[in-house]
């Protein structure tokens, strides 16, 4: 699943070198540079070490993962006829792939014409990249072959998350219901919220996707995980920027933390855990940032003014989305978010998700549209952000506080 991620998120840089640098998008340029960052990668990147055998709990197929493939099945299925496509996909993502794919390259010019606001130019740019370089691949810019980049995160969300209740050493019962949940409430949402072609599948997949090396001790290998997953969050969507932030700023607290409890470690060590966690997304928001300024693509409606006295209209908004129809009152579970910090553990993913969330509130305080419209058009796609990662920590929660303690000492998740 991470080498996914990895995979994307190079690409995604290799396309945007080459527009930057003026070399048009063919597939003999895209083919050489990327097999340069593969002989570069198998040089200089040290070879993963051994996993540990999954333990019995999770060793082979169950019911739940049954389920959850016939949630992924289905959902592709409806994608495919593009009866259940995103209306961003055809105002928004699609438009941009596709002149992307005309171009040969990010069209700078086209997104900085001031009627082209709707398409918000000022996003960042990796899934109509993915959807130009699939387009190129193929020799054609096909609706229904790109609905499948959709599927393809809904299947490694999953996949992320039977990892994270691997490493939190839950019970099969525990870990095969989860996952069954998880995968009906999303997808009942994904077909019934019309949600192929959405960018919001890329931060849902990079929150869940960091709860692995979040469930484990912090060290090196963490902080290239979390610096990766970071990246792709912050070229996902406005809304990812913060996201990988906050990744990078608790992925390095905890460094810290266990730095200070070994004395005995190397400073040396501890600065190139912190190139390793902050280059991969510095290496993303770079190029990024200097497009928009130099073509003048922000948005000023995006951001303003806190405004304390909307908070209110806010929170009945929010209250009456969650009796929205789609997700079947599963938004309500963002209530039990502050119950993750009892067990110690999770206190990194409820801190992440945690900040997530208030970004969200913050966004709809001092945003200079009006926000209760904005809440209606996004609170549930935001809230397909943040509901997977949610679920797969309630679970862990759940099993850690139903198995009996040994003394009186907390049970910690295993790693």
């Amino acid at each position: 699943m991470l080498y996914s991620l990895a995979g994307w998120e190079a690409l995604y840089l290799l396309l945007t070198a080459l527009s930057l640098a003026g070399i048009p998008w063919r597939l003999p340029a895209i083919a050489a540079a990327a097999g340069g960052l593969l002989l570069a990668a198998w040089r200089f990147v040290p070879a993963a070490t051994a996993r540990p055998r999954r333990p019995r709990q999770l060793a082979g197929a169950g019911w739940g993962d049954g389920l959850a493939a016939t949630a992924v099945l289905l959902f592709t299925g409806f994608a495919l006829t593009l009866w259940i496509t995103i209306s961003d996909f055809v105002f928004h993502w699609g438009i941009k792939g596709h002149r992307f794919y005309l171009a040969r390259g990010v069209d700078y010019a086209f997104l900085a014409q001031p009627w082209n606001w709707v398409m918000h130019p000022d996003y960042p740019n990796l899934l109509p990249e993915l959807y130009a370089a699939t387009a190129i691949a193929t020799g054609g810019f096909d609706e229904r072959a790109l609905m499948l980049w959709s599927a393809i995160c809904f299947a490694l969300l999953l996949a992320a998350a039977r990892e994270a209740l691997w490493r939190a050493a839950v019970s099969r019962f525990v870990a095969q219901a989860a996952l069954a949940a998880m995968a009906m409430a999303l997808g009942a949402f994904a077909i019934g919220g019309e949600s192929a072609g959405s960018a919001d599948w890329l931060i849902a997949l990079a929150l869940v996707a960091a709860m692995p090396p979040l469930l484990s001790p912090p060290d090196r290998r963490g902080a290239a995980q979390i610096g990766v997953i970071a990246a792709f969050a912050a070229s996902a969507k406005m809304e990812g920027i913060p996201l990988g932030a906050f990744l990078v700023a608790i992925y390095a607290w905890r460094l810290w933390t266990a730095s200070l409890a070994d004395p005995a470690r190397p400073w040396r060590g501890g600065l190139r855990n912190a190139a390793i966690l902050v280059l991969p997304i510095a290496a993303a928001v770079t190029p990024w940032l200097a497009a928009v300024r130099r073509h003048h693509l922000f948005l000023a409606f995006n951001s303003g003014p806190l405004v304390p006295g909307r908070a209110p209209i806010v929170f009945a908004a929010i209250a009456a989305m969650m009796r929205g129809p789609y997700w079947h009152g599963f938004p309500y579970g963002l209530a039990l978010l502050p119950l993750l910090a009892l067990v110690r553990a999770l206190r990194p993913i409820a801190a992440l998700l945690s900040l997530q969330a208030a970004f969200y509130l913050y966004v709809f305080l001092s945003v200079q549209i009006d926000p209760i419209a904005l809440i209606q058009l996004s609170f549930q796609r935001l809230a397909m952000h943040l509901l997977p990662a949610l679920m797969t920590a309630l679970a862990i929660a759940l099993d850690h506080c139903s198995r009996p303690k040994a003394g009186a000492e907390e049970r910690p998740c295993p790693s």
